[in-house]
């Protein structure tokens, strides 16, 4: 994995579409808390069980989430492809990943550390509680599609579901 400087992050968060309703002086501000990372196919974007250290939101590529079975094989449980955005739930709660990510093609991203949020908790809390709102919408989002998903897994043979 490599780290780079980007001439201009804020092209690139202008163009996410979480960050849509941000005024320019927000993405602005919002740039300089973020880095770029690429990933070559194949790369792993982080391990279950690692601890968080970063929040991801992919810009190019596509990225397999991948979960360990019984048997310790990684099984995938999604396929992620162009803007995305990766590892939220552990950076959101400072727990350990429940997935893991692996690059299925060359990838670019932009991460934001655990360090810079809590520097923009600390000195512009405005725009702190806007990501934060962001990702939780996000989270209850995921949340709504797996509980659709799973309720139409376990529902019987010939019954439909909810």
């Amino acid at each position: 994995m490599s780290t780079d400087k980007l001439p201009d992050i804020t092209a690139i968060l202008d163009q996410i579409p979480i960050f849509a309703d941000l005024t320019t002086t927000e993405i602005s501000q919002l740039a300089s808390y973020f880095r770029l990372k690429k990933w070559s196919a194949g790369e792993t974007v982080f391990s279950e069980g690692e601890n968080s250290h970063d929040l991801f939101f992919m810009v190019a590529g596509t990225v397999s989430v991948v979960k360990k079975d019984k048997n310790g094989q990684n099984k995938e449980i999604a396929k992620l492809e162009g803007k995305n955005v990766l590892g939220e739930a552990a950076f959101v709660d400072n727990s350990l990943r429940s997935a893991g990510a692996i690059s299925k093609t060359d990838c670019i991203g932009l991460a934001m550390s655990q360090d810079h949020l809590d520097s923009i908790c600390e000195f512009n809390p405005r725009l702190a509680i806007k990501l934060l709102k962001k990702l939780n919408r996000l989270l209850a989002l995921k949340l709504r599609k797996t509980s659709k998903e799973y309720a139409d897994a376990v529902a019987p043979a010939g019954r439909p579901g909810h």
